[in-house]
């Protein structure tokens, strides 16, 4: 009787105590995030394609456990390109210009100061502007059928330093943004768009 006694009261402190570890060990943050962005697009229509400036911002729920966390967010991106003879000086070429707001599922790896993430977007299209040399902006929907979502996939890197981080996020489109719409039927074609951003987050 002692015996068993002198095994069951370690095992119910044991019992104890983890859970109380498990809940310090799980922990659940918000945070804002901003950043610049360089885009491109490619496939057809954009062989010569450069990069455009644009930006993100928005905000996120962070919910991390054993040194990895799972991201969800909802972001504002501008995602757009230009061609290489672009210019409102002259005239000459065109810029399109899609934004979205995006909701990606990151899963991210920590390791001391620094992280590395992954995972899947969707991106529901707000607007598709056109600007074609130095006239004014105009819908691009109807011209250049820009599609209502955008399936990309996230990879992210940098380093934490408290509530802070600094990083790198490349987004890599997977479906096609666009579809060529010539007398009201469309077209199938491939334009994917590419962008890299440098971004600063802030934990509450």
């Amino acid at each position: 009787m002692h015996t068993s006694r002198r095994f069951l009261l370690p095992l119910l402190g044991l019992l104890t105590i983890l859970p109380a570890h498990r809940a310090k060990a799980q922990s659940i943050s918000f945070g804002v995030l901003a950043g610049a962005s360089l885009s491109t697009f490619t496939g057809d229509f954009w062989a010569d394609a450069k990069q455009n400036a644009g930006f993100i911002v928005g905000g996120f729920v962070r919910l991390g456990a054993m040194g990895f966390a799972v991201q969800p967010g909802l972001y504002y991106t501008s995602k757009s390109a230009k061609t290489s003879d672009f210019s409102e000086a002259t005239g000459q070429g065109h810029k399109t210009s899609l934004d979205y707001m995006q909701i990606p599922i990151v899963i991210r790896l920590h390791m001391g100061p620094l992280y590395v993430g992954g995972g899947p977007a969707i991106g529901l299209k707000l607007s598709c502007m056109n600007t074609v040399g130095s006239a004014a902006a105009t819908d691009c929907g109807t011209v250049e059928g820009a599609k209502s979502t955008e399936i990309s996939g996230i990879a992210e890197a940098g380093i934490e330093m408290g509530k802070i981080s600094l990083g790198l996020r490349g987004d890599l489109g997977l479906t096609n943004a666009m579809e060529a719409v010539q007398s009201g039927n469309a077209s199938n074609v491939v334009v994917k768009t590419r962008t890299v951003s440098a971004v600063l987050m802030y934990r509450f």
